[in-house]
């Protein structure tokens, strides 16, 4: 009995090996760039902290300083594919009036800056913290072969909105969106994985 076996011919199997190849470089890269831009953001802050001194602000630039470190860390995981299964839990517990166990660390970061004496001293974590959302949701969203896939889901909707509620100002509402997309995609990826880190270093310490 013959069977049509499918078969990869050598040049079929060479070109998806320097395809896979070149994706995991690109995923690499992409890494590596979000990581200098959070270190730079790092670097700032610190010296922003030096020349004001405390003025009363510890907590925030305690509580801004822990959310670009555990960004730098959580750097690799933060993919569309590698957070699916947290998203669709995050989705189903929202239907239920309910949360993850895991606190957003955005809106504690906000608590703490809101709490800052000093005026400028507001404003300037709130701008690190913007960029650092801003950087986040940008790596989140060009960052690998699932962001491209969510790319092209999110961004024709942001084009439709814009075009449909703001006619008159439609490129100026079109970066506005963007922007606070990205900004919401940045909280939203750090939140679901540092949930996935909690929930992974509980099952190692279990096992």
């Amino acid at each position: 009995m013959d069977l049509n076996l499918p078969f990869l011919y050598l040049p079929d199997a060479v070109t998806l090996i320097l395809l896979l190849l070149a994706l995991g470089m690109l995923r690499s890269t992409a890494v590596g760039n979000i990581r200098q831009e959070l270190l730079v953001i790092r670097k700032e802050l610190l010296t922003f902290r030096l020349d004001c001194g405390r003025h009363g602000a510890e907590p925030a630039y305690l509580a801004l300083r822990n959310l670009v470190d555990s960004s730098i860390r959580l750097a690799p995981e933060l993919s569309p594919a590698r957070l699916l299964f947290v998203f669709r839990l995050q989705r189903k517990l929202a239907k239920r009036g309910m949360s993850l166990p895991l606190p957003n660390p955005s809106l504690a970061v906000n608590d703490r800056i809101e709490e800052a004496k000093i005026r400028n001293v507001r404003t300037k974590l709130k701008r690190l913290q913007m960029e650092l959302n801003l950087g986040v949701g940008t790596y989140f969203l060009l960052g690998s072969v699932s962001s491209w896939l969510l790319m092209f889901v999110i961004v024709p909707k942001v084009v439709r909105r814009s075009f449909s509620h703001h006619p008159g100002h439609r490129v100026d509402a079109f970066f506005d969106m963007i922007e606070r997309v990205l900004s919401r995609l940045g909280r939203r990826a750090l939140w679901l994985a540092s949930t996935m880190e909690s929930w992974t270093a509980a099952h190692l310490k279990q096992t």
